[in-house]
This record gives structure tokens, C-alpha cells and sequence, in this order.
């Protein structure tokens, strides 16, 4: 079954998602409890996946509010949790 993608996904899948991948590297890398060198590292190294991830995901939603919604709340529990720390 072949996919239309829209406006909304493709621009969720090229802007939302990245941005989102990017916060969510850095809230996994900012509560690992090892030296802050090896976080960066960490957040350096994940990042890459998380973007690929988080596009094809958003490029796979059944519509574009979908793939927004998981791209903004990927977002938002990411800036929580680096606000928090």
C-alpha cells in the first residue's frame, strides 16, 4: 500500500522531527550518570539514529497532525527533562 505524502508529513519529517531527535539526544545524554565528556559523546553519537528514526516515523504517520503531535511530544518530554536537570 503506497503512502501519499503530503505537505505535512514531509515537512514534519524534514523540520519536526530532526529538531525533536536533537532535544530528545540531549535529555538522554543530560541523566546518564557518567562524566560530562562521555554524555556529549553519547548525545553526539545518537543523535544520528534518532533523526533517521524519528523522520522515517513521521514519513510512515497515517496523517500529517499525527506525525506533528509525535514529533511535538517527543519535544516537550525532551525540554522537561532538560529543564529539570
Amino acid at each position: 500500500m503506497a503512502h501519499r505524502h503530503g505537505v505535512g508529513r514531509v515537512s514534519a519529517a524534514v523540520l519536526g522531527a530532526p529538531a525533536a531527535a536533537v532535544l530528545a539526544s540531549l535529555a538522554a545524554a543530560a541523566v546518564l550518570p557518567v562524566a560530562e565528556d562521555v554524555r556529549w559523546l553519547v548525545a553526539v553519537l545518537g543523535v544520528l539514529p534518532a533523526v533517521a528514526t524519528g523522520s522515517c516515523l513521521a514519513l510512515l504517520a497515517r496523517s500529517a497532525p499525527r506525525a506533528w503531535v509525535g514529533s511535538v511530544l517527543v519535544a516537550v518530554v525532551s525540554a522537561g527533562v532538560l529543564v529539570s536537570t
